[in-house]
């Protein structure tokens, strides 16, 4: 049963095999594949999912793998998604000021597309609805964490109505559940509870996200190009339209904050070099700071952290939400192998079959920036020779092309 403590009264004491705070992207899904599997779950979220209230899912223009892809089919999503999706089929790599070049395409690798894009606002709309369509998930929303204690076989947790965005008295709820999951990104409420450390790494940029308008249809193409200062991408969308992607230092992000749209198109252009025709229109920008972040141990007792509680990575590689649903795939896969889905041990060790998928894209995602970035002409001549390589190579590009759309499953 769905229950929205906004408008509907819920009982003190509630009962259930899961209970999951945040419903951002990674919550939701994960909600949806237990109760595929006929768990009862609870999901907390504090933001109302609504078009007109903020919530977990903004403007932003998201990159989902062939990999996410086939995930969210096992889930029953997909057939939703497909009218707001836009396919990628090529993907083009170069580095500005040096030669050498990579192109990539769904066809080498024989899929129908390599990647897909789109809003996260559409996205957070079919994954609601999901949400609010199944029986097996409690929905309490608005509502915060407030602390969970594990209590013999069971996790005992607080959660209250947000009263302010609900409008009504604040009222406790007590949730009793096998596991709890944090999926609250990157500033856990669940983490913080289990005391754990995380590691970040800032990079001292800022990511500059906008939706640019092009003179040609992209026709399925993906650009990125990697300047000194940062890279910079296109990704394509419905129509001449696509996210424009714009890594600036730090030093430099009060200059970038101050142009106008001609002024930013210009300076976009210079960094992305002639792709498409002219760029016509740009809009609005959204600025964030760019950092990794990275909690070794994900799992304590009975508590599990996913997607962003758990790993941040720089976009430069489009695998963040990637690495989480694979997190959320690799878990609904192991359910089979426990009557207890909360178990500690069954959950340190979930934690160590996903370790080595999480370094590697990390590991991956650091080393693009750190080579693409260094400033001698040496490097930037072995970078070239590099990608001249891959393009050269059929087997190496299909290898890296797999594992950017998700590893094995490709």
């Amino acid at each position: 049963m769905n229950l929205d403590i906004s408008s509907e009264e819920a009982s003190q004491l509630i009962k259930c095999d899961a209970v999951i705070s945040g419903g951002g992207p990674v919550g939701l899904m994960l909600a949806l594949g237990l109760a595929q599997q006929s768990f009862h779950v609870v999901l907390a979220e504090l933001f109302v999912p609504s078009a007109d209230a903020p919530n977990s899912f903004d403007g932003r223009v998201l990159a989902l793998s062939h990999g996410s892809m086939l995930v969210l089919k096992k889930l029953n999503i997909w057939n939703d998604l497909v009218e707001h999706v836009t396919e990628i089929h090529h993907v083009h790599v170069s580095q500005k000021g040096y030669l050498g070049l990579t192109k990539l395409h769904a066809e080498e690798v024989d899929v129908p597309a390599l990647g897909y894009s789109i809003q996260s606002s559409d996205l957070g709309k079919v994954l609601w609805q999901h949400v609010r369509q199944n029986q097996q998930i409690e929905l309490l929303c608005p509502a915060r964490l407030v602390t969970f204690e594990e209590q013999e076989s069971v996790i005992q947790a607080e959660i209250t109505v947000d009263s302010e965005s609900a409008g009504i008295p604040g009222k406790s709820y007590q949730v009793e559940a096998k596991i709890i999951v944090g999926a609250d990104g990157t500033d856990s409420q669940v983490r913080k509870i289990l005391g754990l450390p995380i590691e970040e790494k800032s990079y001292q940029a800022f990511g500059v996200i906008a939706q640019i308008e092009t003179e040609m249809h992209p026709q399925g193409w993906s650009f990125e190009r990697f300047t000194e200062k940062g890279p910079v991408a296109l990704l394509p969308m419905k129509g001449h339209f696509h996210k424009a992607v714009m890594v600036c230092p730090e030093d430099e992000i009060e200059s970038v904050k101050a142009l106008n749209d001609a002024e930013y198109i210009a300076l976009f252009a210079s960094k992305m070099g002639e792709r498409l025709g002219q760029f016509k229109q740009v809009s609005p920008r959204v600025i964030y700071p760019l950092k990794e972040t990275y909690v070794p141990q994900m799992s304590k007792g009975r508590a599990l952290l996913m997607g962003n509680a758990s790993h941040t990575q720089h976009p430069v590689a489009a695998q963040g939400l990637n690495l989480g649903i694979r997190d959320i795939e690799v878990f609904l896969e192991m359910t089979s192998l426990t009557d207890d889905i909360g178990e500690p041990e069954f959950l340190a060790n979930y934690a160590e079959v996903r370790k080595p998928d999480h370094e590697k894209v990390m590991g991956m995602t650091d080393s693009l920036i750190q080579i693409f970035q260094h400033h001698s002409p040496v490097v930037g001549h072995l970078r070239g020779i590099g990608l001249m390589a891959m393009q050269a190579m059929p087997t190496l590009k299909r290898r890296f092309s797999r594992f950017a759309m998700g590893g094995n499953r490709s």
